[in-house]
């Protein structure tokens, strides 16, 4: 009776002292399913869910071990490696809704994008762990902020870099919820604090309590402390303001004006504070992102949008 055959891959693990014939890496196929960086993104629940690519998973190099030999020696095939990439991407908390968030694929041209988005990707690539200097980004509700954060924070978790997202209206309940279930405070805050980027969505949101600015002012000390920045967006004026018309009254005096909006009028330094605002403006670059709601665009209106000439414009 003839003996069974084996599967190739039964064949180069009965063979491990063998160097593994060289039969093509799944990172380096462009046309791959995943365009060969060996993850997929995907919304899961509230948040942004990555995996291993099955290319890379059944890659007949190394079966998704990310190591090969190479002239009789193991070496990588990517660093950091697709698993790697998956695990930070998963610690982030990225939201779902921005799982497929890209600097090249922002989309929101009705003021200052172009230019805000090729300002953000210079400082993206300029970063640098051992000199790190934060972002702070400033603008009305709907121009992209957020948009623009989460497609950094993939970028950096690419990379090899730990990144966490949090909205901090929802870093208050998470707290909160931990009081509830007599959990400690400070376990949820050291992790803010020790990851290599800490990305907070809307900033300045809340009431403003002695707890809140507390919780904050520890976030930003311990981060300060450390030498680690803040990534940030923000809906509040990041310069403090002289005059600020809280009477809803034009200021011509000719009667009663809509478009008193507190968010985009009140400073950022009198909702955080001087002391947290002070230690922002040391460590971050400030950019404001104008434009109009692309939410409230129409779908033609978005279109036209994509269409408009791009002159001057560089790939980020």
């Amino acid at each position: 009776m003839d003996r069974p055959s084996r599967s190739l891959k039964e064949e180069l693990h009965q063979a491990p002292t063998h160097e593994i014939p060289s039969l093509g890496c799944a990172l380096e196929r462009r046309s791959s399913c995943c365009d060969g960086i060996g993850y997929r993104l995907q919304p899961k629940g509230s948040l942004t869910h990555a995996e291993l690519c099955s290319c890379v998973q059944e890659c007949a190099s190394c079966f998704g071990q990310n190591r090969r030999m190479v002239d009789g020696v193991a070496k990588t095939c990517r660093t950091p490696a697709p698993s790697r990439v998956v695990t930070l991407i998963n610690n982030a908390t990225l939201p779902a809704r921005y799982s497929g968030a890209r600097l090249d694929s922002f989309s929101n041209f009705t003021g200052n994008g172009r230019d805000i988005v090729q300002r953000v990707s210079h400082w993206k690539d300029d970063f640098q762990l051992d000199k790190p200097r934060g972002l702070l980004l400033s603008g009305p509700v709907g121009v992209g902020k957020t948009y623009l954060l989460a497609a950094l924070a993939k970028s950096f978790a690419a990379k090899g870099v730990s990144v966490r997202f949090v909205d901090f209206f929802q870093l208050l309940l998470a707290l909160k919820a931990g009081y509830a279930e007599d959990k400690n405070e400070a376990g949820l805050l050291n992790e803010m604090i020790e990851v290599d980027i800490l990305m907070i969505d809307e900033l300045g949101k809340g009431r403003c309590s002695d707890w809140e600015l507390s919780v904050l002012d520890q976030l930003v000390m311990g981060r300060y402390n450390r030498n680690k920045i803040i990534v940030a967006s923000t809906n509040y004026s990041l310069k403090p303001l002289t005059r600020v018309n809280t009477h809803n009254v034009s200021l011509d005096g000719t009667g009663s004006s809509s478009t008193f909006d507190l968010d985009t009028s009140e400073s950022l330094e009198k909702r955080i504070t001087s002391r947290v605002f002070s230690r922002l403006c040391e460590t971050s670059d400030f950019i404001e992102l104008k434009g109009e709601d692309f939410r409230r665009l129409s779908n033609q209106e978005k279109a036209q949008q994509l269409r408009a000439p791009t002159a001057g414009r560089r790939p980020v």
